[in-house]
């Protein structure tokens, strides 16, 4: 249930119902949600992975950092694929992959960068294991939060999306006609 304050706010930002329902029933709206709980996916195995290499195995932040950034790359690029984009057949080499690969590359650079730099920050000034762990996995988990919308955007329109209705007529009578095959003929009108 929202308050009266909840909707104010909204309304300083728009004054049309009409918009604001259309915005949350849009294309955008739809994939940024997608993306951003897949993103919560993904995360919580790179999360996983750096706590587990840094925290238990006692290996360095970078190398936890970079192996933690690929547990999270493959099941962002699954997720992101086949449930936000909701991309099927098989993945295209140089349609798909190289433009993903460079995308998250960048943000996974990004993330390690950060992370190596303030596990070298603070050198010696957090002497208790577990409390320097957790502060460099709040550090690896924030620092993707620059890049996060850029990601979306470059995702979007370089590497998933790109085939959208709009784009391109012909992937759109590709998924129609895919869409009618799955359809027994008996059932058609």
């Amino acid at each position: 249930m929202s308050s009266p304050n909840t909707n104010n706010a909204y309304r300083d930002v728009c004054e049309d119902d009409g918009v604001l329902r259309q915005l949350a029933r849009s294309r955008l709206a739809r994939l940024f949600t997608r993306f951003a709980a897949g993103t919560v996916v993904s995360t919580a195995c790179s999360q996983l992975t750096l706590v587990l290499l840094f925290g238990v195995l006692d290996a360095s932040a970078a190398v936890s950092g970079a192996v933690a950034f690929v547990a999270g790359a493959i099941p962002n690029f699954l997720i992101h694929r086949f449930w936000t984009w909701r991309r099927s057949g098989p993945v295209g080499m140089r349609r798909e992959l190289v433009p993903y690969l460079a995308v998250i590359t960048f943000s996974g650079l990004v993330a390690v960068g950060i992370t190596t730099a303030v596990d070298r920050l603070l050198g010696g000034a957090i002497a208790d294991h577990a409390l320097r762990t957790a502060v460099i996995a709040v550090v690896y988990g924030l620092s993707y939060l620059p890049v996060f919308v850029l990601k979306f955007a470059l995702l979007d329109r370089l590497v998933f999306g790109a085939e959208s209705d709009t784009a391109n007529p012909a992937a759109r009578r590709r998924r129609i006609r895919d869409s009618r095959d799955q359809v027994p003929t008996s059932t058609r009108a």
